[in-house]
Formats: structure tokens, C-alpha cells, sequence
């Protein structure tokens, strides 16, 4: 028995049985008892109330109450003291039914003692320290696993969502009633990869950091390294218990490092050359000019004038475009409509749209804010992008679907086409100077653009799928 005081409400309309019911707790060992009485239901419901009561004795006959009445008012006020229940006669199907209902222990009056009463008193408490326990963990437990940042769920073995945290709405934009009528499969680009994470996770018990990608409810697709292990239910029935860990910007970022050190590196070298070619080209252009002023006769020979002075130009603008998409951009800011720069840059290139008949879609946000950009700069990498999506499509069925928006603080730009897409061991390259799916192309224009957007502190990224087009994301701060 506990040293503190115990304090007991005794709930029985028989005013003598509950005098006998205190005569024995006088005689416990432990004399450190207070024993209340409630003679009827309603008072038994105010002792509910009561938090400096330990413990509840109860008839099962309360007049025209039951002790399973009082036991359902306690579970409905989410008591969780012990509770303990008195009838003058033994009966089974009551006992049975005072256990599921909550009571801590079945005991009857003409049977009663004092060893007996407090043997069960004692039982009663430590169940309810043990139940206080589980429920402290459950709790716990309950709270990691609400507030992890991290989207943690259950399925069972065909794969049926059980249950989720709130995290699958950030990580992946469904609700959590959504998700329970999901199946795990619905969630990879690639499905076959769940089969080989399921094959895993029976073979060794569980799998830690496995790195796939999940589409978001808004089709986005999320870079995201999942762990999942086994475990049986109370029946018996496996389930998955797994963690998904979004990635998606840490991959970002590191290929953004990535790329700016491969820029840093080929500006070091570009500069270094555009120095060592210049110069020449520099000489060979006087020497052409000194050539052009002494010779008397020029008709057979202006032709080839033309055609070295043509090449020499095509040098040095190559040389200026090297030099541009190696260095940081020097910048002036001021606010401009987006939906305005990115009109600028369409009529910029109209006669190629019209000469490919390519379908120009606008869907602008008529709400967006004002961005605070160069807009020069932002319009060059616009146009790198408008001409790369013009130049994939096919003449008279090309298509272009350019969307802004405001998402999460940032103003997005979106253009898409439907043209023949790049292939998948490309992307992770289209930025970097000198590459180039084009047969003629220098690999530049990207490059700059990437370099551009980063100088703003803005992002761009691209998915594409071969045969069905490309789309290029611009996210810049409002």
C-alpha cells in the first residue's frame, strides 16, 4: 500500500454496507485513509470531478443506475483512477462485463475482508501504475510521431495505408483521409521500385535510406530516401511501419554547389583563354585592315574579305558569350511584372514563333506581385528558354504553355512545351557550360541562364520526358 495518504469515495446507496466497508480499511496496516461516501449516483458522478480522490469503490446497484453506468462516465471523462467493483453476489456475466467496461478488480460484499480488500487495492494500483505508464509512452510516442517533420506511416502488406502523421501534407500535399484510401504503390515514379523495397525489407527485416522518387499530389516529383521494417499486429498480420525523408532540396542545393564550382573552375579557364585568343585576334583584324587599305584592286578578292571578317566577328562573339556565362552578372534591380518580362521576351523572338506556327498558351496569375529583378538579365534567361522549347517542337503542332503563379512566398514561372523532350541521362547535365543536346549548339545558353537565376538568389529546374516534352521551372523572391 502507498505511504501517502489514500483518500477513497466509497459509491453505495446502503448506508450500512458502506459502515462495513469502513470498518475495513480501519483495519489495514496502513492507517493513513480517508473513506467518503456517496450515497447516490449524482454525488457519484460529482466525486468523478473530485481529482483528490485515489480510488473508487462502487456498488453495482445504484438505484436506477448500474456501477457499468458510473464506469462509462468514467471512461466518457477520461478518468483514470482505479476503480472497483462491489455486489452483493457473485455473478460472472456481471464480472465479465465490469472488466471490459474498465473495472480494476470484481469484489463481493459477503466474501469481503480486510486482507482481501486490501490485497486488491493494492493489485488495482499497480495496474493503474503500469496502464499510466503505457499511456505516458503512448503518448509520447504519439507526439514523435505527430510532429516529426518527417512523413512516418503504417501499411499493410499489400501495401494499404493504416495510418499516417500529418507530414504527408507537407511532403507530399494529400490529405490525411486521402492517404487511408492510398495504396503505397500510388507514391512511386517508378513502381517496380516499391516491389524491390518490399523484397528487401522481408529478406533483411528492414531497409534504412533508400533513395526514390514519390509524385506529389500536384505531380511534383520528390527526391526522398525511405527506411521501412516488419512488424506484426495484436492479430498477427504483418505490417510496414516506414519513415519518408524529402530530400528534394538538399538535392537541389548540392547540385547547385555542384554547378557553381564547375562554373568557377571554367571561368577561371575562359578567362584565361578569351586573354591568350583576343590577342591574335586582335593582330590578325589589324592586319586584315592594313591589307585591305594597300591592295588596289579589290574584286576577286572581296569575297574573302567578307568571309574572314564574318569569322572573326562569329570568334569574338563566342569569346564575349564564354566570358558572360562564366562570371557573376552584374546587376541592377527594380520592380517589374513578371507577366510583363515574360511578354517582353516573347515578342522578342515572335518571328520564330510564327515561323514554326507554334501555339502560344498563357495562363498568368492576375494577383502575382512585382519582382524585384534585372530586367535585362531575366529576360536573356527567359529567352534561352523560350528558344530552346521553340527549337524542340515540331512545325505547325509545337505547343507553349507559359504559367505564373505565386507559391509559398516566391513567384514561379513555368514553361512548358511539347516538344521531344530530353533524354533522361541528359538532365542532370543542361546546365553545365559547353553541354548541348543540338547539334550546332555551344552549350551556353543554359549555362548563363542558370547562372543568371542563381545570381537573383532564384531557382530553376527541369523534368522532361522524352517524346512528351519539357518543362523548365523559374522560382525567383517577390
Amino acid at each position: 500500500m502507498r505511504d501517502l495518504k489514500l483518500k477513497v469515495l466509497v459509491v453505495d446507496d446502503d448506508e450500512d454496507d458502506y459502515f462495513l466497508t469502513k470498518e475495513l480499511f480501519s483495519e489495514f496496516l496502513h492507517d493513513n485513509i480517508q473513506v467518503d461516501w456517496a450515497p447516490t449516483y449524482a454525488k457519484a458522478i460529482a466525486g468523478l470531478k473530485d481529482p483528490s480522490y485515489h480510488i473508487f469503490l462502487v456498488d453495482y446497484l445504484l438505484g436506477g443506475h448500474t456501477g457499468l453506468d458510473f464506469l462509462n462516465a468514467a471512461k466518457s471523462s477520461n478518468l483514470n483512477k482505479p476503480i472497483i467493483m462491489l455486489t452483493g453476489k457473485g455473478d460472472q456475466r456481471i464480472d465479465l462485463m465490469a472488466m471490459e467496461h474498465g473495472a480494476a478488480d470484481y469484489l463481493v460484499k459477503n466474501d469481503l475482508d480486510a486482507q482481501k480488500l486490501e490485497r486488491s487495492i493494492r493489485y488495482a494500483f499497480e495496474r493503474y501504475d503500469h496502464s499510466k505508464q503505457l499511456r505516458e509512452s503512448e503518448e509520447k510516442f504519439r507526439r514523435i510521431f505527430e510532429q516529426s517533420r518527417d512523413l512516418i506511416y503504417i501499411t499493410d502488406e499489400a501495401g494499404n495505408f493504416l495510418d499516417a502523421n500529418d507530414s504527408v501534407e507537407r511532403v507530399l500535399g494529400y490529405s490525411h483521409k486521402e492517404l487511408l484510401s492510398m495504396n503505397m504503390m500510388q507514391l512511386y515514379e517508378d513502381p517496380q521500385k516499391r516491389n524491390r523495397i518490399l523484397d528487401a525489407v522481408k529478406l533483411h527485416g528492414e531497409i534504412i535510406d533508400f533513395e526514390k522518387i514519390l509524385i506529389a499530389k500536384n505531380g511534383e516529383k520528390k527526391i526522398c530516401l525511405v527506411s521501412a521494417g516488419t512488424h506484426k499486429d495484436p492479430s498477427g498480420k504483418i505490417i510496414f511501419q516506414g519513415i519518408i525523408h524529402d530530400i528534394t532540396k538538399r538535392r537541389k542545393a548540392e547540385q547547385d554547389l555542384a554547378t557553381a564550382e564547375k562554373l568557377a573552375v571554367t571561368g577561371q579557364v575562359v578567362r584565361m583563354i578569351a586573354h591568350e585568343v583576343r590577342n591574335p585576334l586582335t593582330n590578325i583584324n589589324l592586319a586584315l585592315e592594313q591589307m585591305e587599305s594597300e591592295m588596289e584592286d579589290k574584286t576577286n578578292q572581296e569575297i574573302y574579305f567578307d568571309i574572314i571578317k564574318r569569322n572573326l566577328n562569329r570568334i569574338n562573339v563566342l569569346i564575349t558569350e564564354l566570358l558572360n556565362s562564366s562570371k557573376p552578372a552584374e546587376l541592377t534591380f527594380n520592380k517589374y511584372s513578371i507577366n510583363k518580362i515574360v511578354d517582353d521576351s516573347l515578342n522578342d523572338i515572335k518571328d520564330r514563333i510564327m515561323l514554326k506556327e507554334v501555339k502560344v498558351i498563357k495562363n498568368y496569375s492576375t494577383d502575382i506581385c512585382d519582382v524585384t529583378v534585372d530586367y535585362e538579365k531575366i529576360k536573356i534567361a527567359l529567352l534561352n528558354i523560350l528558344v530552346n522549347a521553340i527549337e524542340s517542337v515540331d512545325d505547325n503542332n509545337g505547343a507553349l504553355k507559359i504559367t505564373t503563379k505565386a507559391e509559398d512566398g516566391v513567384c514561379v514561372v513555368e514553361i512548358e512545351d511539347n516538344g521531344v523532350g530530353i533524354p533522361s541521362e541528359s538532365l542532370p547535365k543542361i546546365f553545365d557550360p559547353f553541354f548541348s543536346g543540338k547539334a550546332n549548339g555551344t552549350g551556353l545558353g543554359l549555362s548563363t541562364t542558370h547562372n543568371i537565376i542563381r545570381s537573383h538568389k532564384g531557382i530553376v529546374d527541369v523534368t522532361s520526358e522524352p517524346g512528351k516534352g519539357t518543362k523548365f521551372t523559374v522560382k525567383l523572391e517577390l
